[in-house]
């Protein structure tokens, strides 16, 4: 009995020693996975005018709104339609102010991009992450000047085309760059609005459907970690 007993205490040191050395070693690659992670940087804030409204009544003053020339871009989560976006908060606030005293009913709704981590496996993509954002608010800017400009008629419509045009290059340029599986979901993201781009661009051009493709290039920047984590 006492053999046994020392064969099981030994046993059971033994199996003791290994729970621990497997733990360590769970520990150790769980902290080198997290200390390997890279953050990537965001920054973007936005100023989005919108209009409330109830669930039931969203999809009629979505249209209310792009037929007066506004965007008419459906915030569904937020029960709000979006007219414009501002990269500036005073712009944003004269617009308001505007419409406040014609008698338009409308808000500044602020939204700002969160940092994300990058796994341990795509940490050297960190860069290039952070460039499709600069690239894509970039592309969201030329549309907002070419729809202000074209609202104040300062361009043509083969300028407005043009920008559009512009516009799709850069994004179908910046998709085919992005190589493997991380860019999957993104890269949907990018080239859906690149061909909303190069359809708009042989119609006749309004500045609202500017302002709708530029919002949803914003919406893309404010939610880029959804499509890479």
């Amino acid at each position: 009995m006492r053999i046994r007993s020392e064969r099981g205490g030994t046993i059971f040191c033994v199996a003791i020693f290994l729970f621990i050395v497997v733990l360590t070693l769970f520990v150790g690659v769980f902290e080198w996975n997290f200390r390997s992670a890279a953050e990537v940087q965001t920054g973007y804030t936005y100023y989005f005018l919108v209009r409330d409204c109830e669930s039931a009544t969203a999809g009629a003053v979505a249209g209310e709104s792009y037929g007066s020339g506004g965007a008419g871009y459906l915030l569904e989560g937020d029960n709000a339609v979006v007219l414009a976006c501002y990269y500036d908060e005073s712009d944003a606030a004269a617009v308001r102010d505007t419409m406040s005293a014609k008698g338009v009913s409308v808000r500044i709704l602020t939204r700002s991009s969160n940092a994300f981590k990058l796994d341990a496996d795509h940490a050297s993509e960190r860069a290039r992450v952070e460039a499709n954002a600069r690239t894509v608010d970039a592309a969201s800017r030329v549309l907002y000047d070419a729809a202000n400009s074209l609202e104040r008629t300062e361009i043509s419509q083969e300028e407005a085309r043009a920008a559009l045009k512009g516009v799709a290059l850069s994004l179908a340029g910046l998709a085919s760059e992005n190589e493997g599986p991380l860019y999957a979901l993104w890269n949907v993201e990018v080239l859906r609005a690149e061909r909303k781009c190069r359809e708009l661009s042989e119609e006749i051009v309004f500045a609202k459907d500017l302002r709708y493709l530029q919002i949803g290039l914003c919406m893309a920047v404010l939610g880029q970690g959804e499509f890479f984590t």
